[in-house]
């Protein structure tokens, strides 16, 4: 069989299982099968192929990466670190109009500097945020979009698991790729602020004028400001050592984590069932992240073998076009594909067959990383998927005065943030350099 028939096939095949709610990871694995057996026209060798692509594919040092930095949000997390940095960030900001709102986005970013995961960044700040806009009398879309919009932060700003994900599939340093992240992840968070101070000067009716300081606030100031200094001390060693060059990604991680644990223990959060409970936690999302890339280093050797990836390559390397716009075209196929899908999926779906394609031409894989998880994250926020909408919604439950917002309200709420994440997008395209500028300094 032909290597275009065998792309053909498979794809059909991929798709088909994809939409029928067969687990990624599943889908994967058969569809590499079935590549593997046509490239191949040998079962037995294209089982034992894969068998030993599971074997070694994530044995690798750097893979403790996802388990340490998954550890190291969720230990923060049970200290209590979510509420402390939205009421510092509130406090600093609550003389500002749209101040509580500015003070989301940054308690966000912080936070994803913790997690690496946007849904839990939804989840908890729906919580704690939600309240607090309701009672200064927010619109309700405004206050659920501004939510939503900052939660992709969890996976652009690092650690990021997308950018651990990526950085497998892609064979890229993941420590690169966290600080590649760094001055995006500020551009980002700078444009949501935006959104909500021109949305404060145009719709003044949505965004209710700044409070004063109440005598208990103005008392109690910088012990509020200042409570949450021991996890923003951690992010800046676990960051700052990667930047710096004092320890690799893993070990980031293992600091980060232990120090998380530290920080809980002092708080006196870290109770023996919660920790059991975190511990179980952070099983289930690392081996659900781990049999994925398994597959994906499956799928992507099958296509490697079968000479698909080659087949596409020299196709889009023969268009007349420039660089910039193949480029532009595979974000639009990422922004495409998050409609439907989760950003992982996504990642490992597409890559094998981009990154071949973006190291013909010469061009920066960090770069193309990062522009590439933010293309794909807008599918956190637009439908029908919007996987963050619908955490959004989920996490409303429970607080009264939201019952009469739906899933519409919200994928509205968050649409000015969407066009920032757009803009951004593009700028980080036709200006490389704001991706790279930290990582040549490495």
């Amino acid at each position: 069989m032909s290597a275009l028939m065998i792309l053909f096939v498979t794809l059909i095949l991929l798709v088909i299982l994809v939409v029928s709610g067969v687990h990624l990871s599943v889908s994967l694995m058969l569809t590499s099968v079935v590549t593997m057996f046509f490239a191949m026209d040998n079962f037995e060798i294209a089982v034992k192929l894969l068998g030993t692509t599971a074997f070694s594919s994530i044995r690798e040092y750097t893979f403790g990466v996802i388990p340490l930095f998954v550890l190291m949000g969720l230990f923060a997390n049970l200290s209590g670190a979510s509420t402390e940095l939205y009421n510092s960030a509130s406090l600093l900001l609550k003389r500002v109009r749209g101040g509580v709102g500015i003070a989301t986005v940054i308690a966000n970013a912080i936070f994803a500097a913790i997690t690496g995961v946007s849904i839990a960044s939804a989840a908890v700040f729906t919580k704690i945020a939600v309240p607090q806009m309701l009672r200064l009398g927010y619109n309700k879309k405004l206050a659920v979009g501004t939510i939503t919009g900052s939660s992709i932060l969890g996976m652009l700003i690092p650690p990021s698991i997308l950018m651990i994900v990526y950085g497998s599939v892609s064979e890229v340093s993941i420590g690169a790729l966290f600080v590649g992240g760094v001055i995006p992840g500020i551009l980002m968070s700078l444009a949501f602020i935006i959104v909500i101070r021109i949305i404060a000067v145009v719709k003044k009716e949505d965004i209710p004028p700044a409070e004063p300081l109440t005598e208990e606030e103005r008392k109690n100031f910088w012990n509020i400001v200042l409570k949450p200094w021991a996890i923003t001390v951690l992010i800046i060693i676990s960051l700052g050592g990667i930047w710096l060059g004092f320890f690799t990604p893993t070990e980031a991680g293992g600091i980060g984590a232990l120090g998380a644990l530290i920080i809980a223990f002092i708080k006196r959060k870290a109770y023996p069932k919660a920790v059991w409970q975190t511990l179980l936690s952070a099983g289930s999302t690392t081996g659900s992240v781990l049999i994925l890339l398994v597959t994906a280093q499956m799928y992507s050797k099958a296509l490697a073998l079968s000479g698909s990836i080659n087949l596409v390559q020299e196709f889009v390397v023969g268009l007349a076009v420039p660089e910039i716009v193949i480029v532009l075209i595979f974000m639009g196929i990422l922004v495409a594909l998050g409609c439907i899908l989760d950003p992982t999926s996504i990642i490992l779906l597409t890559m094998p067959v981009m990154i071949p394609i973006i190291r013909s031409f010469g061009l920066d894989l960090v770069w193309f990383g990062i522009v590439g998880i933010i293309a794909t994250e807008t599918g956190l926020l637009t439908p029908p998927f919007g996987i963050s909408v619908y955490t959004v919604k989920s996490a409303l439950g429970g607080i009264k005065e939201m019952d009469d917002v739906t899933v519409e309200d919200i994928f509205a709420g968050s649409f000015p943030f969407l066009l920032a994440m757009f803009t951004v997008l593009l700028i980080l395209v036709l200006v490389p350099d704001l991706v790279m500028y930290l990582v040549n300094m490495m």
